[in-house]
């Protein structure tokens, strides 16, 4: 005790004079490794503040960034890795702003920095980072920290499902460098790993096989890949042997309480598969105590206990999944997604926010097994909700925080911290837009390190002003969704409702409608996906139905019965929350009974019984927003003329707008991308007609203007607050599709970029027919001041119009338009009020003159009889 208290003397004494403070730090970085005592920790760092403010010599900046690189190695030694990557934050800015040189920042700041990242889940900011220590270390032609780098950036791929990049990045290096044995022998390591994911087991064999030869100093990593293999080949036994060694290497070897908890994370995988349940949740239990020394192993952890770290919620999840009792399992995932929360808090990616989303999706569906199995055995609606409450948590949980985000700003408009937030925000967008097309047109290496780098010093600048925001503003956690709320809006609104959770095993169905609310379970089998599939696959071109009507109908009315719950069609509209492979179909395309003809006209399409409306999520339905009464129109018509890209019909739109609205309209050359960004944000409306494509594996959804494409991360960038956007483009709905996130597509990108509500396309659509939807669009939007209800109306005239050949009234030429938002109530436009108004005087008139009559010729016989 005594020792302490002289310890936490020398380091709290007065702050000593400006000659001095060199000295001081330094004297302070070697007490530093005496250091132990929490309290110590936390006066330690309130004097390292202190320091920071008087550092202003070179001198003194390089002594600060020495001592802070000291402190994240405790820190990170101690299980402390928030406040080690603080630290490390810390001084690899400090690094930057005063231009230090003199000092092995990558072996001391930036590797530790980039695995703390990693290990933490933070996977685009440790791919930045470990990016920027690659480039140094070539600058420098240090072959050993590049081939660190390469390593530590191939686990990065590996754990985002990158495997192929992280395979090309491997071979790449062990074709074109030299590196030692130990060096190459991990390489293969690594390679071996990523082979494994792709199921190429035999391939990743001989690859371990290599690594071992090359360097018979087998490591952990190595046992432990050696364990997976055997465990793929039912060889449990000789796995646990592995996994023994494995256990031996690590505690040979200076290491860190997490890797002997994941390590017995992975024996009781073992015990579990050998049907020993007792052994695995013991096992798991002592993972649990090398992560929380101090807990009680007779009680269940409580969130008060708990910090921001991958292996726990591994932990959590097992427990979970060797519980019998539901609620017991239930509360183990809920730490499991508590622990996700506070890792998600350091993150500023939306790539990685998508990421650990998915990991929360695969946990909602088995919360949500487990009540719907009790549901159906109690028939209680209470289970029903619960269920809902975890298909809701995970559906587009990083768009609804990004709208979450923009909402504070709104109500809190003069906040300097949220003003710079939406600045730095929007310049990192850019940024990371920068990046992207200059890695997609192949410009200099210089171009990307200056992107990489830039966009690494904003990460840490929003993620420190997140942190001050979350301090002011405490972020309320998803806490549910009231169901009566929804019923109630959804009877105000006159619609059903139907929420689909597509999940790996099962497709949960949840229906609200006027006879109540229900819970339906499909096996996710592989013919149902085949048949979802079938249908999208016939909006593929034109020609797809036309050529075989019979086999569309089929389709249409297959689809119809696996998806819509009987009984559900008994109001004016019908809101889908599609999920998944789901958001590709047109609903509005289904048969709602057998056709019965080929003739278009005469089909049963569900649009001719139901206006259908979209939304993200049932959550983003409740949400409340304001509309203008006089909403100005933005039109961007780039047409393309004498162009390969001409779009003919586009002029014909735009004119069609021009006539029916009072819009302003950008055509030809004056549709370019500097006017879209400089008038956009001061429109209500924003329609653009013109190319645009849903990207792919490498080039992300894009849009077309006259001189330049917008790639969707530009548009992650805007601050835009449109009440409607019309997307009349191709493919605006089409993205990389995300689990519960969906497709990342353009359509998205506007809704981040503020768009209320949206019209978009799920396929290359016509150029004339397009033209055409449009403009019927926009009559019955003028007509009913109403999208949801232009949106339907406008496929009902389409259908019904004459001079429309019977070939191009197929639902490829109609059905691709689909309308994301609330339900607005129809309004007679004013020119119809004053009709309904002289109609309702006239009768009035009329009546008065009846009755007037009436009485007269009463007066008349009362009188003939009286005389």
């Amino acid at each position: 005790m005594k020792k302490n208290l002289l310890l936490l003397f020398c380091l709290l004494s007065v702050i000593p004079l400006q000659g001095q403070l060199t000295d001081s730090i330094y004297h302070t970085v070697d007490r530093l490794a005496k250091a132990s005592a929490p309290h110590i920790f936390k006066r330690l760092e309130e004097k390292a503040s202190a320091f920071e403010k008087q550092a202003v010599t070179p001198r003194e900046h390089t002594a600060m960034l020495i001592l802070r690189c000291n402190m994240g190695y405790h820190y990170r030694k101690s299980g402390m890795s928030q406040k080690a990557i603080a630290c490390y934050e810390s001084a690899w800015k400090n690094y930057q702003d005063h231009q230090l040189t003199d000092y092995d920042i990558i072996e001391y700041c930036l590797k530790p920095l980039g695995n703390l990242y990693t290990i933490s889940g933070n996977f685009t900011q440790a791919e930045n980072t470990i990016k920027s220590y690659l480039f140094l270390a070539e600058e420098q032609g240090n072959r050993v920290q590049r081939v660190a780098a390469v390593l530590n950036l191939s686990v990065v791929y590996h754990n985002t499902g990158n495997f192929h990049t992280a395979i090309r990045l491997l071979e790449k290096y062990l074709k074109n460098t030299v590196p030692d044995t130990k060096q190459k022998a991990l390489l293969l390591n690594n390679l071996a790993t990523n082979y494994f994911a792709l199921e190429e087991y035999e391939k990743s064999e001989a690859i371990l096989k290599q690594a071992t030869q090359t360097n018979p100093e087998i490591t952990s990593p190595m046992y432990r890949n050696m364990a997976q293999l055997a465990k793929n080949r039912d060889q449990v036994i000789l796995a646990q042997q592995y996994l023994d060694l494995a256990e031996k290497a690590i505690r040979e070897q200076p290491s860190q309480a997490r890797d002997i908890a994941r390590l017995y994370v992975e024996k009781s995988e073992l015990s579990t598969i050998n049907g020993d349940t007792a052994q695995a949740r013991k096992l798991l239990y002592t993972a649990l105590g090398f992560l929380l020394p101090n807990h009680n192993k007779n009680a269940l952890p409580n969130r008060e206990t708990l910090y921001p770290e991958n292996t726990l919620i591994a932990i959590f999840d097992a427990l979970a999944s060797l519980e019998n009792d539901m609620e017991t399992s239930l509360y183990y995932y809920e730490l499991s997604f508590y622990v996700t929360g506070l890792l998600q808090k350091q993150i500023i990616s939306q790539e990685t926010k998508i990421l650990h989303g998915n990991d929360n999706r695969i946990r909602s569906e088995k919360c949500i097994d487990l009540l719907y199995n009790t549901y159906k055995n109690t028939n209680k609606d209470h289970y029903l909700e619960r269920a809902f409450f975890y298909a809701e948590r995970s559906k587009a949980s990083a768009l609804k925080g990004a709208i979450s985000q923009k909402s504070l700003a709104e109500k809190f408009p003069g906040d300097s911290l949220l003003l710079k937030e939406n600045t730095l925000s929007s310049i990192h967008e850019n940024t990371v837009n920068k990046l992207v097309r200059a890695q997609l047109t192949g410009q200099g290496k210089d171009s990307v390190r200056l992107y990489t780098k830039t966009s690494n010093r904003l990460n840490l600048e929003l993620k420190s002003l997140r942190h001050k925001i979350d301090e002011k503003y405490p972020e309320t956690p998803f806490s549910g969704i009231s169901v009566p709320l929804l019923r109630n809006k959804l009877k105000n609104d006159n619609a059903s409702m139907i929420v689909y959770f597509s999940g790996k095993q099962h497709l949960y169905i949840f229906a609200f409608s006027r006879n109540g609310a229900e819970l339906h379970r499909k096996d996710n089998t592989s013919a149902l996906r085949e048949e979802i599939r079938h249908f999208i696959s016939f909006f593929d071109n034109p020609s797809r139905i036309n050529n075989d009507v019979t086999a569309y109908s089929r389709s249409a009315y297959q689809v119809y019965r696996s998806l819509i719950p009987s009984g559900i069609l008994n109001t004016e509209y019908l809101v889908i929350v599609p999920d998944g492979l789901l958001g590709f179909i047109p609903f509005e395309a289904l048969l709602i009974e057998p056709a019965q003809s080929d003739n278009y006209n005469r089909m049963p399409f569900l649009v001719k019984r139901q206006k259908m409306v979209y939304q993200t999520s049932a959550d983003l339905y409740l949400r409340e927003y304001r509309y203008t009464e006089k909403e100005k129109l933005l039109g961007i018509f780039p047409i393309f003329e004498s162009t390969p890209m001409e779009l003919r019909y586009s002029e014909e739109e735009a004119e069609s707008i021009r006539c029916i609205t009072d819009a302003d309209i950008l055509s030809g050359k004056d549709a370019t991308k500097a006017n879209f960004l400089e008038k956009a944000g001061n429109y209500d409306i924003i329609h653009l007609s013109t190319h645009a494509s849903g990207g792919n594996f490498v080039i992300p959804a894009n849009i077309e203007f006259r001189d330049d494409v917008m790639l969707l991360h530009e548009l992650y960038g805007l601050q835009l607050k449109p009440a409607l956007v019309v997307l009349s483009a191709c493919e605006t709905g089409i993205g990389k599709l995300q689990r519960g996130e969906g497709a990342i597509s353009l359509a998205r990108g506007f809704q981040y970029a503020g768009a209320n509500r949206i019209l978009f396309s799920l396929w290359k659509v016509n150029d004339r027919a397009t033209s055409r939807i449009m403009t019927l669009f926009y009559q019955n939007y003028q007509k009913y001041a109403s999208a949801s209800a232009a949106n339907h109306q406008s496929k009902i005239d389409y259908l019904e119009d004459k001079e429309v050949p019977l070939a191009q009234k197929s639902p490829y030429y109609w059905s691709g338009f689909v309308y994301y938002g609330n339900i607005q109530h129809e309004k007679l436009p004013v020119s119809s009020q004053i009709i309904v108004s002289g109609t309702i005087v006239a009768l009035l008139c009329t009546a008065l003159f009846i009755e007037f009559y009436r009485r007269k010729k009463r007066k008349r016989h009362r009188s003939a009889r009286g005389r």
